[in-house]
């Protein structure tokens, strides 16, 4: 019965990622003014003038939520949309974790490259969170090219069972 169950929480939080992939655009995840930046970075592109100092990059600042069961051990995954271009690798973290989380860290670097104006999700952290009680446990996603960071906030909601409908 714990494989199967193990295997249904899996399919569900890959689901939940695909979903959320398709559904973040810059209209719902990007702050004001981002989108014209991204464009900007994409036309300086397609003229190659895009250096270091120039590549315009975005992490979405939409908080991420999980809901889930408390007093049990969880398996889930966040995902950083990134819109813009950048022309050194980009690095991964997570802060503010409740201890014992487990990850899929150290991620990685996200290679140089360019979404335009579109988000997409390109960076994956999946983690296996220890039993926790009750409550909301605040943390954020960072990425860096190694002069600019951004963070993403992220709040695990631990509650009586799966899902943030309830």
């Amino acid at each position: 019965m714990e494989l199967t169950s193990r295997a249904a929480k899996l399919a569900l939080a890959v689901a939940t990622g695909l979903a959320l992939t398709l559904a973040v655009s810059p209209s719902t995840a990007s702050a004001a003014g981002s989108t014209s930046s991204a464009a900007a970075a994409v036309s300086a592109e397609a003229t190659g003038a895009v250096n270091a100092s120039q590549a315009t990059w975005h992490l979405s600042d939409y908080e991420q939520r999980a809901c889930l069961p408390a007093n049990v051990s969880n398996f889930t995954y966040f995902v950083g949309f990134v819109a813009g271009s950048w022309s050194t690798p980009l690095y991964v973290d997570m802060h503010g974790l409740p201890a014992g989380t487990v990850t899929s860290l150290p991620h990685p670097p996200i290679p140089p490259g360019s979404n335009g104006d579109r988000y997409v999700g390109i960076a994956w952290v999946s983690m296996t969170l220890p039993p926790l009680t009750f409550g909301e446990y605040r943390a954020e996603m960072t990425l860096t090219d190694g002069v600019v960071t951004q963070t993403m906030p992220i709040v695990i909601k631990i509650q009586e069972r799966w899902g943030c409908g309830l």
